[in-house]
This record gives structure tokens, C-alpha cells and sequence, in this order.
């Protein structure tokens, strides 16, 4: 038995409450939740409450800076309604009639009043089980609270009564059953603290509330965000009627119509013109590959984005518009975890793949789904914003991504590859770094050849360059041929890898200020030097080994050095080379410095 301590001073022999209520909640207002997420628990309430039609709704004002900023929200769903001894708990932090169930999608009681305290200080509710019924109404105002708790009066929630609906909402309230929350006094979106201004904010909610909703969303369930019904966004990429979908058909549009109407296409394929589905390619089996935990599981399911994502190789490393909009890095490396069909958490979690995320990942789709069940091996908090999966259920997860990551990644080199092919078979494999070196040329010293070439002469060695570049006598191989024609008819300079017999490096012509160079793919130095490092370069670094690296870069400064040493040597061969070669000396070293600081990162 435990005996009460004594003390001289007057000492209160009652209990006292454990928590103070105000100032606890004050503190909790720092739960860590994004405004989407926020939102997020008070819609799995309606959905809990079989609503089909949940409506978002923004009231802005005006800041000193000029921009704009939210001051209140407002929740509407035409789900069952609460009776009143319910309603009168709803904002009762810990209440719930769904607590600590493993077949909902909320059990704690504590999401949705956290979730409204993150961001204002009153929160407002009214409900109604049948359209015969008034709207009853509660509330909680927090700094009503902490003046309450200041005089030692009992802080909690009156009994339902019957205010009025504000004007602002009338027009969007249902017509039978349904439950309204408002938050208000919301201080904590202004000025910037979480978005540009009101615009930005509301655009980030839409993006991510489609993708965290977006099977409710795809099977018919509507949200409603700023008069914006929301298209589900599915990382997977899997769905039809996607926002994805929309991004994609909305991009390709006019390019198909520009192709149309002028034959010029971009430097990568354009889909059908009826195409409105751009499915990705399914890496693991139907239904998603599954992971055992004790009596339950999960399931991963993982995809490769369509060719119409991916691309020609490094498109999407410039934050292009269709980078922009489908929102691609920041599906590198990320997992959608989905509980119950409600994504919890869109995230990367570290070493998950075994070694640094690269940028191709962008263009793979990773979901995990599981059921309540297994909350405790994902820690699932009681806010549904985090996933950090526990030590045996993580090894799992890397052991199977290890398997199909690679997988994923030979497809997208495949479309690589064939988008490659398709779009440079025409120009040739040194084509994007002769247009660089094009624009280069325009402030060097201009050529001083003399000697003219006859028209028909010029056209007859353009022709045989596009034989040895594009070899072949069919239909398609003449149309390609015309093509090349065409694309390096305005280069200064226009250098082939070509198969000539003997020990020649290089070839070169001069007809009317453009330089043709021949480089004989049969000589050594390509072979041994030149091939090995083109391939290393156009390889994704995922897919090249540090020896390979090693061994390419080792060879290649002999051979550099080899060659400058023939240069040597083919000097000596001459009685007075200082007299003959120094000028050509002169101008190769000014001419390769110049276009080194003016040519980078092209191939």
C-alpha cells in the first residue's frame, strides 16, 4: 500500500485531471498533418458514413501582401447522418463507433478533430439522419476553451442545438441526410505558411486528395473540390478515366494535329489519334504480387509507365511541360501504401531498393495494399500519415523489389532503345552533338576551302554518305535516306560512323563550307576505344558496372594517348613538319578549346 505524502504546506487532497484539456489541445495542434491529408480524415468519415457525394468548399480574404489565403473550410457529404448522442461525441477527441476496428478505414477517434485543430480553432459540425429532420449543431472553439480552463470551468461540448446553416453553403447543402463540418478561424494559411497563395493550395489539394480517394473516386464515389469534380490519379497508372489520362491525351493533342497539318512530328512516336488510355505494362502477376505476415498479407503490385511517358531518354530530365503535369519526379523511388483502398502514405523509404533511387524510377508505378489488420506490422499511426514498415515485412518488400525492379528497368531501356532507333534513324549517330557544335560554329573562323564542287558532284557524295550511314535499297531505307538528306543539309560540319576497308581513321571532305567526316567503325580505335565508351555513355548508370566504367576509361586514355603519339609519328614522316603543321597544330588546339567550352552535356 502506498501511503500520501505529508507536508508541512497545504496540499489538496482531491485528484486532479490528467490532462488539461485547452492547453493540451493547443499542443496537439502541431500534428504534423498536411492540408490534404487534414481533409482526408474528415472524407473517411463520410465515406464511413456511405456518403456518394462529398463537396469541398473555400472561403478566401484578402492578406496585407495582396495574395489571397483560405480562412475557412467547409466539408459537405450526403453519407447517413448521426443521431444526436453521436454528434454530440464527434468532436469528443478518442470517440469513435468504429474504435480499434480492423474492417474500417478509421478506428483511433482522434483523425478528423486533430486534422481541423492542425489548421483553425473552431470547428463546427451539423448533421441529419432523414430530410424530416432540422440540422442539429455542435461546436468546439479552442480559445473559447482556454478561457474556460483559465476561470476552472469544465471544458467539453454543449448538447446538439439547432443554429442555422451559414448563407455561404446553403446552395450545396443535400437535400435528405448528411453531415456538414466547418473549420473556421483558420490562421494557419496565411501569408504563404503553406502555399504561394490560395490558388497553389487548392491545386495541391485536388492533386492529392485524387490520388489518396482514387478508388472510391474510379468506382463512382464524387468529390467535389472548388466547383472541380476530381478525376481519380493512379501512380499505377492502371485505370481508365484517369487524371493521367486527361494529361496525356491533352498533351498529345495538338502535336498530333501540328503533325497533320505541317509533317513535322517530335523527336519521339505520337499514339493514335483515338487513343484515350494509356495503360502501363503490368511487372508483376494480375492482383499483385503477395507478401505473408503471420495468418495475413499484402499485396505489391508494380508497373512500367506507357511508351507515351517515357519517351526518348533524358526528355524528362528537362521538366518538361508533360514532366510538369504528370507530377514524374516525384513518383521516383515512391510507394503508394493503400489501407482498405484509401492510400495512407505516397513516399520513399530508405535503402528500400537496395541502393540509390535513379531517375528512371520515375517511370515505375509501386503500390502496396493491405488491410487494418495489419496496421502494426506497417505502423499505421493514428493519423494516417505515415507508413514505416517493420524490420521482416521491409526485407520482404526489398527482396521482391530487387527481383522486379530490374525487370522494370530493362523494359523502359527497351523503349529507349526503340524510341531511339525510330527517332535518329534518319540523322545518324552523331547528330544531337553536330547541331550543337552547329550553333558553336557561328561566331568561329569560317572556311577557306576554294575549291568548288559541281552541284550534281555535291548531291552524288551527299547520297553516297546516306548509303554508307543508312545502308539498304527498300522502300522504307529510301524514305530514311531522304530524311537524313534533308536533316543535314544546313550542319557546317556532318561527321558518320562508316565501314571503309584499310587502316584509315577518318575521311574527310569539303564541299561549299561543310565538312564531311568519315570515321572508319572497322580501325581499332573505334573498336577498342570509341564503341565501348559510346555504349557506356548511353547507358542508364544502373546498368553499368564499376569495373566496366573502370576498364572503358583506362583503354580510352591509352588510346588518347596512342593516337596523339600517331600524330607524332605521322609528322616525322614529313622533312620539315615545323614549317608544314604548325599552323594545323595551332588551329586544332584553338578550334577543340573553343568548341570543349562551348559544347557540354549533349550526348
Amino acid at each position: 500500500m502506498v501511503s500520501q505524502a505529508t507536508s508541512t504546506k497545504s496540499v489538496s487532497t482531491e485528484k486532479i485531471p490528467i490532462v488539461l484539456t485547452g492547453h493540451a489541445l493547443q499542443s496537439l495542434r502541431d500534428s504534423g498533418y498536411s492540408l490534404p491529408a487534414a481533409l482526408g480524415e474528415v472524407i473517411d468519415n463520410s465515406l464511413e458514413a456511405n456518403a456518394n457525394n462529398i463537396t469541398l468548399h473555400f472561403e478566401e480574404s484578402k492578406a496585407k501582401s495582396g495574395k489571397r489565403h483560405i480562412h475557412c473550410i467547409t466539408i459537405i457529404d450526403d453519407g447517413d447522418g448521426m443521431e444526436l448522442e453521436i454528434l454530440q461525441r464527434y468532436l469528443q477527441l478518442g470517440f469513435s463507433t468504429r474504435y480499434m476496428q480492423t474492417d474500417t478505414i478509421g478506428k483511433y477517434g482522434v483523425g478528423a478533430k486533430l486534422a481541423a485543430l492542425n489548421y483553425g480553432q473552431r470547428i463546427d459540425v451539423w448533421s441529419r439522419t432523414s430530410e424530416d429532420e432540422p440540422w442539429y449543431h455542435v461546436y468546439f472553439d479552442l480559445e473559447q476553451a482556454l478561457e474556460e480552463e483559465q476561470k476552472g470551468e469544465t471544458v467539453g461540448i454543449a448538447p446538439p442545438d439547432t443554429e442555422p446553416l451559414p448563407n455561404s453553403i446553403l446552395a450545396l447543402v443535400p437535400q435528405d441526410s448528411g453531415t456538414i463540418v466547418l473549420w473556421s478561424k483558420v490562421e494557419r494559411l496565411e501569408e504563404g505558411k503553406k502555399a504561394p497563395d490560395a490558388t497553389a493550395l487548392k491545386a495541391e489539394i485536388k492533386h492529392e486528395l485524387s490520388r489518396m480517394f482514387r478508388y472510391f473516386l474510379h468506382d463512382g464515389i464524387k468529390i467535389c473540390v472548388d466547383g472541380t469534380n476530381l478525376l481519380p490519379h493512379d501512380p499505377l497508372m492502371l485505370m481508365e478515366g484517369t487524371w493521367n489520362n486527361k494529361v496525356l491525351a491533352e498533351y498529345y493533342s495538338p502535336l498530333i494535329e501540328s503533325f497533320k497539318r505541317t509533317g513535322n512530328k517530335p523527336d519521339f512516336p505520337l499514339p493514335e489519334v483515338t487513343k484515350k488510355h494509356f495503360p502501363a505494362k503490368r511487372i508483376t502477376r494480375e492482383g499483385g504480387e503477395v507478401i505473408k505476415i503471420g495468418q495475413s498479407s499484402c499485396k505489391v503490385t508494380i508497373t512500367v509507365y506507357p511508351s507515351e511517358v517515357i519517351r526518348k531518354k533524358y526528355e524528362t530530365n528537362k521538366k518538361d511541360e508533360l514532366t510538369r503535369n504528370l507530377r514524374l519526379e516525384e513518383n521516383q523511388g515512391a510507394i503508394s501504401f493503400v489501407r482498405l483502398n484509401r492510400e495512407i502514405n505516397y513516399t520513399t523509404l530508405p535503402k528500400i531498393f537496395g541502393k540509390r533511387i535513379e531517375s528512371s524510377h520515375r517511370f515505375i508505378g509501386i503500390e502496396v495494399s493491405f488491410k487494418p489488420e495489419l496496421d502494426d506490422f506497417f505502423g499505421v499511426r493514428n493519423v494516417k500519415r505515415g507508413v514505416e514498415p517493420y524490420d521482416d515485412l521491409k526485407v520482404q518488400l526489398r527482396e521482391l523489389l530487387s527481383k522486379y525492379i530490374p525487370e522494370a528497368i530493362n523494359c523502359i531501356n527497351e523503349v529507349w532503345g526503340e524510341v531511339s532507333r525510330q527517332s535518329n534513324e534518319h540523322q545518324g549517330e552523331h547528330y544531337p552533338l553536330l547541331e550543337a557544335v552547329k550553333e558553336a560554329n557561328r561566331t568561329m573562323p569560317k572556311s577557306r576551302v576554294k575549291a568548288q564542287v559541281e552541284p550534281e558532284h555535291k548531291e552524288r557524295i551527299i547520297e553516297d554518305l546516306a548509303r554508307d550511314a543508312l545502308p539498304g535499297n527498300d522502300e522504307k531505307k529510301q524514305e530514311e535516306r531522304r530524311q537524313y538528306r534533308e536533316s543535314i543539309k544546313d550542319l557546317p560540319f556532318v561527321v558518320e560512323s562508316v565501314d571503309f576497308p584499310g587502316n584509315l581513321l577518318i575521311d574527310t571532305q569539303h564541299i561549299d563550307g561543310q565538312v564531311i567526316i568519315r570515321i572508319n567503325t572497322r580501325h581499332r580505335f573505334y573498336r577498342e576505344m570509341w564503341e565501348p565508351l559510346r555504349s557506356i555513355a548511353t547507358a542508364p548508370p544502373e546498368n553499368i558496372s564499376s569495373d566496366e566504367a573502370a576498364k572503358a576509361a583506362r583503354r580510352s586514355i591509352e588510346a588518347l594517348t596512342l593516337l596523339i603519339i600517331a600524330y607524332g609519328k605521322a609528322e616525322s614522316m614529313d622533312e620539315n613538319p615545323r614549317e608544314h603543321f604548325s599552323e594545323l597544330r595551332s588551329d586544332w588546339g584553338k578550334f577543340t578549346d573553343s568548341l570543349m567550352g562551348k559544347v557540354k552535356d549533349v550526348i
